[in-house]
């Protein structure tokens, strides 16, 4: 599985990885199975993320949600 983009939101995913993997299982499958193929996600400093889907590649980005 290919994974890019902004590094704060890698690291979050990563720190999910190892403290809350069903957490990362749900937002993996939920970016794959939605219509717009993005989920959100949140940062433990409240920072907001969005992992989206690129359904021709298989991959996902990472990218720091817009305020």
């Amino acid at each position: 599985m290919e994974l890019t983009g902004d590094p704060a939101g890698l690291a979050v995913l990563k720190s999910f990885q190892e403290g809350n993997r069903e957490y990362l299982k749900f937002l993996i499958q939920e970016a794959r199975s939605v219509f717009e193929h993005h989920v959100d996600f949140k940062g433990q400093d409240g920072t907001a993320f969005r992992l989206h889907f690129d359904v021709r590649t298989g991959g996902f980005r990472v990218e720091k949600k817009p305020t």
